[in-house]
């Protein structure tokens, strides 16, 4: 026969850990206050590696110069480093398409639909040549139109677009587009192909003829004239920091921010200019309500 004092001791055991102070952090709701706060980096002159945190990458762009050897480094690894170009994406018009634009019918307002729906579809790449990284929605601005002496030219991309070659941006954002012109109409043929720089399509239907253009951006970096940067895909890295040590020219480092949670795979993937930005927090949501309280008691009682 079990005892009361089999039965209440336990119990009593544990309505004293409930007033105790836990050793452990809850996060999100708190912060690990031993977390290192430096920059892991590497000294490749000195052969010297500076002990760190290893979370989210910084890319110093002024002293990037595109050898590619963070990428070669985390081949056969994680394969999260892909070598990337800035592309920009240009629509030129004569002046009477132009006019025509916004019209419903009008066959430049669907060539315009159509090539928006590529840039904004968020799709991974798994079923296209096994290319694993997920293809990055592209914000598109068609208030940026410029007058010229044979009509208009609209560029249809706000911030560049990444990619790692010409035929992969046109295949990941185009083509499916395309393939939908030509079912409605749309004659769709090369004019000009000075790949790996540029690409010139004609989209043409009822005796109009727009141009759609498609050619590297320059960043202006004194010692990256190929404008070739690294981006990295947080779904695939392993934070092994191999890549930094492979870096002879200083031009990356790991940071202390270790929140990268996203709840899609498009927002895992970080381009040059984010890599290259302040520090981005993406740290969950707070979605238990008592845990959050008790976090922010146990932080003013500390």
């Amino acid at each position: 026969m079990v005892s009361l004092k089999e039965v209440l001791g336990p119990l009593w055991s544990a309505a004293k850990h409930v007033f105790a102070k836990p050793y452990t952090y809850k996060y999100p709701y708190e912060r690990v206050p031993s977390a290192l706060q430096e920059n892991y980096r590497y000294d490749p002159k000195a052969g010297i590696a500076y002990p760190g945190s290893k979370g989210r990458h910084l890319l110093r762009l002024d002293k990037c110069t595109g050898c590619s050897l963070c990428d070669i480094a985390c081949q056969n690894i994680a394969e999260a480093i892909t070598m990337v170009y800035a592309y920009d994406v240009v629509l030129e018009m004569p002046e009477r398409a132009y006019s025509e634009l916004g019209k419903k019918e009008s066959p430049v307002t669907g060539a315009v639909d159509l090539l928006m729906e590529g840039f904004n579809r968020y799709v991974t790449e798994d079923h296209r040549g096994g290319f694993s990284h997920p293809v990055m929605p592209v914000l598109v601005n068609l208030k940026n139109v410029s007058k010229t002496d044979s009509g208009y030219v609209l560029k249809l991309n706000s911030d560049a677009v990444w990619a790692n070659r010409l035929d992969l941006l046109v295949r990941d954002y185009f083509e499916d587009s395309f393939r939908a012109m030509i079912t409605r109409g749309y004659e769709v043929r090369i004019a000009k192909d000075e790949s790996p720089d540029r690409v010139l399509y004609e989209l043409i239907k009822d005796d109009v003829t727009l141009v759609l253009r498609v050619e590297k951006r320059n960043m202006n970096i004194p010692v990256n004239k190929k404008s070739y940067f690294p981006m990295v895909d947080y779904g695939r890295c392993v934070f092994c920091g191999f890549c930094v040590d492979a870096c002879p020219f200083y031009a990356l480092e790991m940071t202390p921010d270790f929140e990268l949670s996203s709840t899609s795979r498009v927002g895992m993937v970080y381009n040059p200019i984010a890599l290259s930005g302040p520090k981005i927090s993406t740290a969950p949501p707070s979605t238990n309500p008592i845990d959050a309280i008790m976090g922010w008691l146990r932080r003013k009682t500390s």
